[in-house]
């Protein structure tokens, strides 16, 4: 009794690449408990190392001596606001209240000194740029001010909005921003895997950009719309969503085409644990530690926070350092996306036999 072809072909091995198949479980599931014990770990140390001691450091104040001054006491008063230990303020010497004011809005200030001749002086702030900021310069001018014997008036150039408590609703916007696009992207990642072709890693960032378009514009809808925080701003909003949401996602897709499965404790490294406490939304960058201040704006939490204050508070002063941040990681995660497809496309091609080779053998 002969067998047919069918009947006699061995079947084809069964490759499986899971972690499981590779380690076995049990190795597997003390990695994973390791994994979530230093994320967890690395979350606590962050957040609380960003914001157990909020400390004012090098906030830039205007100083204005009003006239019936004698000449030159604005710039022995901004002086000796420099030499305060700690160096809590920069002080610069500014002609008029408007020339501080323009500043303000310029935010190339944080908060202006006027000095009077005649009864109690007037601290400008712009707590639309940062509450915690304001905070702290009336903190810093209380102690100085009761240590010459005189007495200040605060006046907010620039509030928050009447729904916006304590400038916290963009931070919250942007934050749910972000978590939309790393979770999207872990989930393809994880449910799905990395892109296997050329086509199919165009067809993820596809996805990823029409999510981003649609989870921009509900979100802007939300706050301009529905809750009314920032009405008026929704068009500009939702360019900036679609960005961060874009930016975020395809970052962490370039990671686990990179990285493999590893991207998810990366993305949530890098957006969660360092992003969110250096973000700028309950400590301004002033106040937290200078590591999270200097990274703060360059993740794409931050750059939500301080893209949303630009367009609603400051009529787009100051938007392209976070357009730049976010173009950033769409570059950085498109050049990871594809450019680890088409090096694994290579590799199969490299060990494939050669036919002629495989001709040969066979006679």
């Amino acid at each position: 009794m002969t067998m047919t072809d069918s009947e006699s072909t061995t079947p084809a091995p069964v490759h499986h690449d899971s972690p499981v198949s590779k380690y076995g479980a049990p190795k597997v599931m003390v990695a994973l408990v390791f994994g979530v014990l230093l994320l967890q770990l690395g979350f606590i140390l962050s957040y609380v190392a960003a914001f157990h001691q909020p400390t004012p450091r090098d906030i830039e104040i205007g100083v204005v001596a009003a006239e019936g001054l004698p000449a030159g006491t604005d710039q022995q008063v901004a002086d000796r606001l420099d030499a305060i230990d700690d160096r809590p303020l920069r002080a610069r010497v500014v002609s008029d209240t408007a020339e501080s004011r323009r500043l303000l809005h310029d935010r190339e200030i944080q908060g202006a000194f006027v000095m009077n001749p005649v009864g109690p002086d007037t601290l400008i702030t712009a707590s639309a740029g940062g509450s915690s900021i304001s905070s702290a310069l009336e903190s810093v001018f209380a102690q100085v001010e009761n240590s010459q014997g005189r007495q200040f008036t605060v006046r907010d150039e620039i509030p928050v909005g009447a729904h916006d408590n304590r400038g916290l609703s963009g931070f919250y916007l942007a934050v749910g921003w972000v978590v939309g696009g790393y979770l999207l992207a872990a989930a393809i990642g994880l449910f799905i895997g990395a892109p296997r072709s050329l086509r199919q890693a165009t067809v993820h960032t596809a996805v990823l950009f029409g999510y981003a378009v649609v989870s921009g514009a509900l979100g802007a809808l939300i706050t301009t719309h529905v809750l009314g925080t920032f009405a008026g701003h929704w068009f500009p909003l939702w360019l900036l969503g679609t960005g961060v949401v874009f930016g975020t996602a395809v970052f962490t897709l370039g990671l686990r085409a990179s990285v493999g499965i590893l991207a998810v404790p990366l993305a949530i490294a890098v957006f969660v644990i360092l992003g969110n406490p250096s973000a700028g939304g309950a400590f301004g960058s002033n106040v937290i530690p200078a590591f999270y201040a200097a990274i703060g704006r360059w993740i794409t939490p931050g750059a939500g926070t301080e893209g949303i204050r630009s367009i609603v508070y400051f009529d787009d002063v100051g938007l392209g350092q976070p357009a730049l941040a976010l173009a950033l990681y769409s570059v950085v995660g498109l050049g990871l996306l594809f450019g680890f497809t088409a090096r694994r496309l290579r590799k199969p091609e490299s060990t494939t036999p050669r036919s002629d080779v495989v001709s040969d053998d066979a006679s």
